[in-house]
């Protein structure tokens, strides 16, 4: 008897516990390495902070930047590239700033580049000229990648075949279908490994030494990486040159400072956790959840990393 009534009560105090969980949004896109990475912070913050994360999937990044923005959502994730533009208003988000986002963590290197199958026989991005290539949206991250990789070969659109694409989810697809010729795609994720498995074998375009400066002219903060420094991945080999910017996490200026700390320190204590989610989370490293100064950081965020001995920022 005693028995039961300590259970009932153990459970009844569980499910309080889990009812009384600050709830938070984690704004993510659908589909692709994006969703994969907003899932597993998901899990990792929940179990390892008591905040309830719920990732709230749209359709693209520019959507949900305004969201955070305005505090309708807390945090959400994207490339370098967009949150350093969406906060000083240029690039992918010219003329639109949004002031309220604030830096919360440099997650991952993301590592990514042009994609086509075996069958193809294309090697370089010098052989996309006459090809089928996906057309993005103007100013989208998409359109971004696209063009600067035409521009480290000497082309543009007017060199390419362009197919309309609404989304990244879409150019996956249309690259299996047959309707494309390449597409961008992250080593290690899912989607590679999608797209190898219907096509029968996948490869990664390669980039010359100096397209550094192309690319980072147009996707501030990105770098080149040989294939050498990766785990194994479809599509790659140690000679393979890919580049890569870091993932982030951001929130918004008003998300309460205890919120972002605990968040923080769940990313922190979370490695084994996050690396069990896949190959996209090899590189992840607790130490480097602040490397990346150049914007302005939640003061939440700074508070943790400042604990712990790895913030280098102002």
């Amino acid at each position: 008897m005693l028995k039961t009534i300590f259970a009932t009560l153990l459970m009844a105090t569980s499910l309080s516990a889990a009812a009384s969980a600050q709830t938070v949004g984690l704004a993510t896109t659908k589909g692709g390495a994006t969703e994969q990475i907003a899932t597993a912070l998901a899990k990792t913050i929940s179990e390892k902070s008591g905040l309830r994360v719920r990732p709230q999937v749209m359709a693209n990044t520019s959507q949900y930047l305004p969201l955070v923005d305005s505090g309708r959502v807390e945090f959400g994730i994207a490339n370098f590239p967009q949150t350093s533009n969406a906060i000083s208003g240029t690039g992918m988000s010219e003329g639109q700033p949004n002031p309220n986002l604030r830096m919360v963590a440099s997650l991952i290197p993301f590592n990514a580049g042009l994609m086509v199958t075996e069958k193809s026989g294309m090697k370089t991005m010098a052989d996309l000229k006459g090809k089928r290539v996906p057309r993005f949206p103007a100013n989208s991250l998409g359109d971004f990648i696209i063009r600067a990789s035409l521009q480290t070969a000497g082309l543009t659109y007017d060199d390419v075949s362009s197919v309309p694409t609404a989304n990244f989810p879409a150019m996956f697809e249309a690259l299996k279908d047959g309707l494309t010729d390449v597409t961008i795609a992250t080593a290690g994720s899912q989607s590679v490994l999608d797209i190898e498995a219907s096509t029968g074998g996948v490869l990664f375009l390669n980039y010359k030494d100096g397209d550094q400066t192309v690319l980072a002219q147009n996707l501030p903060g990105t770098s080149l990486k040989k294939g050498s420094q990766l785990a194994a991945s479809p599509g790659m080999s140690p000679d393979s040159t890919i580049f890569f910017y870091d993932y982030t996490l951001f929130a918004n200026a008003d998300v309460p400072n205890e919120t972002v700390v605990k968040l923080t320190k769940a990313l922190y204590d979370g490695k084994q956790s996050l690396q069990a989610a896949g190959p996209i989370w090899s590189e992840f490293d607790p130490a480097k959840l602040a490397h990346v100064t150049t914007v302005e950081y939640h003061p939440g965020a700074v508070e943790f990393y400042k604990s712990v001995g790895i913030w280098s920022g102002k």
